[in-house]
């Protein structure tokens, strides 16, 4: 008899337990994605800070400093690249 209200009390809490994780989930879906205005915005603040990185890395390059100009290209290409998936990604 124990047993049985042990296990009737276990399975019980477990259930709630599932049902708050589902709840949470479900809540959690709308905050996942930012607004089409705020993706916006970030894709042009993105944007605009990979275009300075390519600038610096150019410079760099000119200066003839090519170690250090491999930074910033790859870490500036990166930004951009992933900017511009994110918005193409966005309209859809």
């Amino acid at each position: 008899m124990k047993q049985e209200k042990l296990f009737e009390t276990t399975q019980n809490a477990a259930e709630k337990s599932l049902e708050f994780t589902h709840s949470v989930i479900e809540k959690s879906k709308k905050y996942r994605t930012p607004s089409p205005k705020a993706n916006r915005i970030g894709t042009a603040i993105g944007s605009c800070i990979g275009g300075g990185l390519l600038v610096t890395g150019g410079a760099f390059l000119v200066a003839g400093k090519s170690l250090l100009a491999i930074g910033p290209l790859v870490a500036g290409t990166s930004t951009i690249v992933s900017n511009i998936i994110t918005h193409r990604r966005s309209k859809k």
